[in-house]
């Protein structure tokens, strides 16, 4: 009862000062991120039983690229089934994985040995200070000083509910897995690698997160005879990965780990980086090995590597301007976590300590919960100039492709399905190129030049910015550059320009020589000329393009069996194409668009389907087995039991 007390308490004090976000639909924080997973939630929950392909962003991308989709299934869930907006779900769900994730951390130190105490005392600092702000300059400034709520901070201003939910899901899998090694329970074992999964299917810096968090477990050697338990942490991972792999197939991995370097800021591998993570490992072992050697005892081990693993990722690049791995600002979030995990597990806090913390907690509840309902103070989002834009493109270009900047970009598929050519996650992005052509047009001064590239990605309209609009980043450098166009909707500074194209279909009948033969430069689309002349001659017959599904579409046209079929959506090994069920080829063109030869005579129908490929279909089957695998094994367990009683 006291642990169910005391884990209550915890749980309140957290949602307490996160109230206001339970039950607001939309905030004032229109410059976060968090539009991109409301409108993810939203897609699930109106088209969830076809989510092989995700037509919305970046010319296209398979769906497992757009995000690990946890968070957002959960949310659709709950906007589904309680008949709410998606932005309310998101918000009550991350709310809860916000209030939850102390409880969760309070839960797994128990199970690794701390008492009640220290464990209660630890999860109730961890929900007031964040080590990161007395230990960073750069984040004490941000969240604005030493008692900040850094973590309601990431989650409400920044919009980083994913991330703080793969917490929640990683401290909740550290204690599964313990338990699982301890006492080797069929169920046991199934939820830890359910547990294990779940991070993975949340987001990416959690799942890295999960990998240091396991290796810090596992150094922390429980046992001596570590080779069984090592053995059956990898079996448990082993089915965890199954779980979790037609969302994170080797793909998808790939793709995230070509883009991750190139997203916030520059990663290289050089020597240095090299030198540098053969450092870190060797301080891994060297302090595993030295903390054994002293006697330390396995639950002390594994909070002091835990918080090793997360503080030497984090404060060498604030530091020293060293990373361990993309992005590893970010991960100062996990420092705090950890950081507080070390402190219960190494010290022991007694009654008079934990209660005078609470009284120490009091003034930081009152001020942490008055900053938390301005950061979540609630707005009428059919004000803002997002839901307008998005809405009226959802309403008057159906199926047509747009360039949208900024926040306009992230908040655009929370309230329609426009298909925009930039979009919310540019680590899943297929198509590369895209991310020098969507910086030349944020960038470049030629009216020209991006003019060419929203033809040949087949955007028919451009999203404006001036500087009195109400979008929060401005990337525009010239933002004049796009006033000479025709105007389809305007509201104040709020515009939307039209792009001028001939044929506003995704598909053209093109000749082969007509094809570009090389990429040209993004800031230099000379070499383009006779291929976009192509795409509007208008002695080549027209194609029809008709989205059947968002993972299906169908062109009509009249060809001669010289024409080829080009398609303005990006191309994947996944596409299918046939002609009266006749399979046609299906291939790249240098700008990473697809290419169909449909060989046809007269009147044609070609009907296109992406259906992940062989990798997709062996993940399903992968997945499956493993979770029918480990409930005939419950099953089987169960009845001997009943059998032997």
């Amino acid at each position: 009862m006291k642990s169910l007390a005391a884990a209550l308490g915890i749980f309140a004090v957290n949602a307490y000062i996160t109230l206001r976000l339970f039950h607001s639909e939309y905030t004032n924080q229109m410059a976060s991120i968090e539009g991109v997973f409301i409108g993810l939630a939203r897609y699930i929950r109106d088209h969830y039983r076809d989510l092989t392909w995700y037509p919305l962003w970046y010319g296209g991308i398979p769906y497992p690229d757009t995000y690990p989709p946890l968070l957002h299934s959960l949310v659709a869930a709950v906007s589904g089934l309680g008949g709410i907006s998606a932005g309310l779900a998101y918000h009550f769900v991350t709310a809860m994985c916000y209030s939850l994730l102390p409880v969760a951390l309070f839960w797994t130190a128990i199970r690794l040995g701390a008492s009640l105490y220290s464990a209660l005392g630890g999860a109730m600092m961890y929900s007031l200070v964040a080590p990161s702000c007395w230990l960073i300059r750069e984040v004490r400034i941000d969240a604005g000083g030493w008692f900040a709520p850094r973590r309601l901070q990431v989650l409400a201003h920044y919009g980083e509910g994913p991330h703080i939910t793969s917490m929640l899901f990683l401290v909740a899998a550290i204690g599964l897995l313990h338990a699982a090694l301890e006492k080797r329970r069929p169920l046991t074992c199934v939820l830890a690698g359910l547990a294990m999964a779940a991070p993975v299917l949340s987001n990416w810096i959690g799942a890295l997160a999960l990998a240091v968090a396991i290796a810090a477990y596992l150094l922390a050697n429980f046992e001596d005879a570590w080779r069984p338990r090592w053995l059956r942490a990898g079996a448990i991972g082993v089915f965890a990965y199954a779980v979790a792999m037609p969302w994170a197939m080797p793909s998808t991995i790939a793709t995230i780990r070509a883009n991750a370097p190139l997203v916030g800021g520059r990663f290289e591998s050089n020597f240095a980086h090299k030198l540098f993570l053969l450092g870190f490992v060797a301080g891994f072992v060297i302090l595993a090995w030295a903390l054994k050697r002293f006697a330390v005892a396995p639950s002390a081990r594994f909070g002091m590597l835990l918080f090793y693993g997360m503080a030497g990722i984090t404060l060498p690049a604030f530091y020293f301007d060293l990373s361990l791995l993309p992005q590893p600002k970010r991960y100062h979030m996990e420092m705090d976590l950890a950081f507080w995990m070390a402190a219960i597990l190494v010290v022991r806090w007694r009654p008079i300590v934990v209660a005078g913390v609470a009284v120490l907690c009091v003034p930081l509840i009152v001020h942490q919960r008055a900053l938390g309902r301005e950061m979540e103070r609630p707005i009428q989002i059919r004000s803002t100039a997002a839901y307008r834009i998005s809405t009226w493109l959802g309403g008057h270009m159906a199926g047509q492709r747009v360039f949208a900047p900024g926040d306009f970009a992230f908040w655009m598929n929370a309230f329609s399905d426009t298909a925009e050519l930039n979009g919310g996650f540019d680590n899943g992005m297929r198509n590369t190129f895209l991310q020098d052509l969507i910086y030349q047009i944020y960038a470049g001064d030629s009216a020209e030049t991006a003019l060419d590239w929203l033809k040949a990605f087949g955007c028919d309209a451009v999203v404006g910015d001036d500087p009195q609009s109400s979008e929060s980043y401005h990337p525009y450098a010239h933002p004049e550059r796009f006033h000479d166009l025709p105007e389809l909707w305007r509201d104040g500074p709020e515009v939307i320009y039209a792009v001028p194209r001939a044929r506003r279909s995704l598909a053209h009948a093109l000749r082969p020589g007509d094809l570009l033969a090389q990429r040209p430069l993004a800031y230099y689309t000379k070499p383009m000329v006779g291929f976009l002349a192509a795409l509007e001659d208008p002695t080549l017959p027209e194609a029809a393009f008709e989205w059947r599904g968002m993972s299906a579409a169908r062109i009509m046209a009249d060809l001669k069996p010289q024409h080829l079929l080009y398609v303005q959506a990006t191309w994947d090994k996944g596409w299918k194409a046939s002609v009266n069920g006749e399979t046609r080829v299906t291939r790249s063109d240098v700008l990473g668009q697809m290419i169909i030869e449909p060989r046809c005579n007269g009147p044609c129908v070609v009907d296109l389907v992406y259906d992940g490929g062989s990798e997709l279909r062996i993940a399903r089957i992968l997945q499956a087995l493993a979770l029918a695998g480990a409930a005939l094994w419950l099953i089987v367990v169960h009845f001997r039991r009943r059998v032997a009683e």
